[in-house]
């Protein structure tokens, strides 16, 4: 009985996800981040210290690369934020294909000013909010879907359709 008890303090005092309510896992902390990942839906979350793993010793010896080029992707990794929550507030109520789009068009814009070297890890966090290059695009929403909205054009709340 006291294994049980001791097994169910464990897992309602220890970090859960805030989005999935899924059980905090060390073996899922990203030292890069400095926060836990959740094993189920991706969700990164701050875990109290106490429940941070200690760095794996085949970790510490990493070369994080250049400083500059660091410091390049970290500035590219907050405006990609801000670029994503800007243009989810923009799109809001439209389709995730126009979300993406626009998103797409924002994040070129930012690619365009990074280092060639860089861009492969740039465009990587990029489409973690939704980037997709242009090879990877629909050439347009096609017939039957709203040219603004990317919704099909009978639901779409637009008001430009009969």
């Amino acid at each position: 009985m006291h294994d049980l008890s001791e097994s169910l303090r464990k897992l309602f005092s220890g970090p859960i996800c805030p989005h999935c309510a899924t059980s905090y896992d060390p073996e899922h902390y990203d030292f890069v981040e400095d926060r836990a990942v959740c094993s189920n839906c991706g969700t990164f979350y701050q875990v109290h210290a106490d429940h941070v793993p200690d760095i794996p010793d085949e970790d510490l010896d990493i070369d994080i690369g250049d400083e500059d080029e660091h410091a390049a992707l970290t500035q590219f990794r907050a405006d990609a934020e801000r670029l994503a929550g800007d243009t989810a507030k923009t799109t809001g109520g439209a389709s995730y294909e126009l979300y993406a789009r626009r998103f797409s068009e924002a994040c070129d814009a930012l690619l365009a000013t990074l280092d060639p070297t860089m861009r492969d890890q740039a465009v990587g966090i990029a489409k973690y909010h939704g980037y997709f290059a242009d090879d990877e695009a629909e050439a347009g929403f096609g017939p039957g879907y709203c040219s603004l909205t990317g919704i099909e054009e009978h639901c779409c709340h637009c008001g430009r359709h009969p």
